[in-house]
């Protein structure tokens, strides 16, 4: 006995130790309520008195919780400023936002659920977000449906011309005398506005927020604990106060009692307990129509972020493609040009009189025109026109072989692991890209941990019966690599793969490490995924189609030693500058060379000539007569003799070509030694 009164006793004083530590309590001041007009939400009736759904549920509350309150008058955007400084106690009717829960308490527990609404005059049709463009649109000041409007606007790149009113009411007399055209306010405001006016509210939803009471940032979390559990139990508890407010302002179509009802109930109390009954069922059946309008509500909101998305795929594709094209185009003009100076550099560096001065000179000469080449290599890897060398490997045992050197790229303080699937299926890549590609990632990573960390490159198959995302259609073979740097933010990972974007200091990166790996992967037939967490780290995954091709045996060098020879070779090329450095090349290596400028000219010849042991053509050229139609003409007129098409594009310039036999597609420039020995191989086959 004496046990269970000591406990009886400790809860009590526990009880009493809360009570006194809620605001309002045990002192004769009231709590401060702020108060603005927003029916039927929060207004003042005829005779003055608050009334509403808010001004309901909050006597309530508060009463429940033996509060004394006033409710103190002001605008919306002074109430906001007066309990941000503790002017007032509580405020109803906030929409919660991410930049609001910085400066207020929010009291967690969502009174109401409502969607921001479209209000026009009879004259303006809004079918869509695009229908905004050029709109006078008012709105409340500093309001969530402010906010939204912004975001919207911003993201669909329109302009509108925002007319900020300090009252909900402002809104829509902005439409009656005229000033805007539309304006955006909440829904429950929105309607019964509508219906007095005679404006008009378009089939098209706007947002969805949760509205809540708010407090004074350093509030008491007792009081913050106490008013989430009151109003929790508002909504738990059947036929509280806030169900008989929410059935009385929320709900917008209430169905209406039979007119016997009230005579019937007057005259035998069974008739009460049947209208009881029936008012209990049309209660549920306005819940469940509100629930199934939340639902399409929801599934439209889906809908329109998948357009959405779908939209933004649409566009990044063309973007990229738009700038493969640009770049192809810069980039055959451009090894137009190096493929004269590599081609005469070469000429004169072949020269016995050159002192070794000379010689020195013409070496970095050529050396900056590889560099100059490969820089248009790498922008035509970005483009998805880089001309692949594609062989059947297992990037297991590529990688292995650059292991040493991928450690030495790192400092002591950043730890690496590779790890191997030891079963690992065969795919259809350029090496060399390949290992181009995960230096960068490497690097990447390498630049992301400056102060140390661990570096995990690892290697493994994926099933065409994968749960994870999308499923693929094909096996694939998952090249990931993961760090554990300083991430990337979520605002920069859809520019990631941008030419000239990057996250480093000036001078610390060019920013097209990336884009050239997203074109390799891109033009392999591949997919790369990227997911970064910022200040955790970042994993980026090359995944690859598994190919059904044997592995390829180790190939010895291509270049015969055997250079000379003493062919006929027809040179058709159009640039007068290439096509004198070709020439030259051709015949210090005894070829005997015929020019010609153009399709039409190399057809000419072919007639009058004896004929020739090999083609060499540009495939580009003026004239009616070009591309891949040029070339299979060149097939029919000259026969079977081998065929070397050189162009400054990528190997999809070869696509139309791939049937063709004895067919060789070389990228510009390339070097004497190397032409040379591809025409000879390819006479000697």
């Amino acid at each position: 006995m004496i046990k269970e009164y000591l406990y009886r006793l400790c809860g009590a004083l526990v009880g009493l130790a809360v009570l006194a530590a809620l605001p309002g309590q045990g002192n004769a001041d009231p709590l401060r309520v702020g108060f603005y007009e927003n029916p039927p939400k929060i207004f003042r009736d005829e005779k003055g008195q608050p009334t509403g759904f808010w001004p309901e549920v909050t006597e309530a509350i508060l009463t429940g919780l033996g509060y004394d309150f006033e409710y103190i008058d002001c605008e919306w955007e002074t109430c906001l400023e007066m309990v941000r400084q503790g002017q007032l106690d509580l405020m109803p009717d906030v929409a919660f936002s991410e930049e609001r829960a910085q400066q207020f308490q929010f009291i967690n527990e969502a009174l109401i659920y409502s969607w921001s609404t479209i209000v026009t005059s009879e004259e303006v049709e809004i079918a869509s977000l695009q229908d905004f463009e050029g709109k006078r649109i008012a709105v409340l000041a500093n309001s969530i449906q402010e906010r939204d409007l912004s975001r919207v606007l911003r993201e669909e790149g329109l302009k509108s011309k925002l007319i900020w009113t300090s009252s909900v009411q402002g809104a829509i007399d902005a439409i009656l005398v005229g000033d805007a055209d539309m304006a955006i306010t909440n829904t429950f405001f929105a309607v019964k506005m509508a219906e007095q006016n005679s404006l008009r509210i378009p089939e098209l939803p706007f947002q969805v927020n949760s509205y809540h009471y708010i407090v004074p940032p350093d509030a008491p979390h007792s009081f913050v604990q106490a008013m989430n559990l009151a109003s929790y139990r508002q909504q738990m508890t059947f036929g509280s106060e806030f169900h008989s407010a929410e059935y009385e302002w929320i709900s917008f179509h209430k169905a209406p009692l039979p007119g016997w009802l009230t005579t019937a109930a007057l005259i035998t109390a069974s008739v009460l307990l049947l209208s009881g009954a029936l008012i209990f069922i049309l209660r549920r059946v306005v819940q469940a129509r509100t629930l199934d309008l939340a639902t399409t509500v929801e599934a439209l909101s889906a809908e329109m972020d998948l357009r959405k998305k779908a939209e933004k795929f649409a566009l990044e594709t063309q973007k990229f493609d738009a700038i493969g094209r640009l770049v192809g185009g810069v980039a055959h003009d451009f090894n137009n040009l190096l493929s004269v100076i590599m081609g005469n550099l070469e000429l004169l560096k072949d020269q016995k009189e050159l002192d070794a001065s000379s010689q020195k000179f013409t070496d970095q000469a050529l050396l900056a025109t590889k560099r100059g080449a490969k820089l248009t290599y790498d922008l035509l890897s970005f483009g998805r026109r880089a001309q692949l060398v594609p062989q059947v490997l297992r990037i297991d045992l590529v990688l292995g072989g650059i292991e040493e050197m991928l450690r030495r790229t790192l400092p002591e303080n950043i730890s690496v692991a590779f790890s191997y699937d030891p079963d690992l299926k065969a795919v259809l890549l350029d090496q060399g890209q390949l290992e181009n590609a995960i230096l960068n990632l490497v690097l990447n990573a390498r630049d992301a941990m400056p102060g140390g960390g661990r570096l995990t490159l690892s290697v493994s198959n994926l099933s065409s019966d994968g749960t994870e995302g999308r499923e693929p259609s094909v096996d694939q073979v998952v090249v990931s690599v993961t760090d554990t740097g300083i991430g990337i933010k979520e605002e920069a990972l859809n520019k990631v793969f941008e030419p000239f974007f990057t996250t480093k200091e000036i001078d610390k990166g060019s920013g097209m490490g990336l884009a050239m790996v997203h074109g390799f992967v891109t033009q392999s037939g591949g997919q790369i995924r990227i997911h970064s967490i910022w200040e955790q780290g970042t994993t980026v995954e090359l995944r690859f189609p598994v190919t059904s091709e044997e592995l390829e045996k180790v190939a010895g060098s291509d270049t015969s030693t055997e250079l000379l020879g003493d062919e006929k070779i027809l040179l058709v090329e159009d640039d007068e500058d290439v096509r004198h450095a070709l020439s030259k090349r051709l015949s210090a290596s005894g070829f005997n060379v015929t020019e010609a400028s153009n399709g039409a000219a190399a057809l000419e010849l072919a007639t009058s000539s004896t004929g020739f042991d090999l083609l060499v053509t540009d495939l580009t050229m003026p004239g009616s007569i070009q591309g891949v139609d040029w070339v299979r003409q060149a097939r029919d007129t000259f026969g079977e003799i081998p065929i070397v098409v050189l162009t400054g594009y990528g190997s999809d310039a070869l696509d139309g070509l791939s049937d063709l036999s004895r067919c060789l597609l070389l990228n510009k420039p390339i070097s004497g030694p190397v032409l040379i020995s591809k025409i000879r191989h390819l006479l000697e086959d």
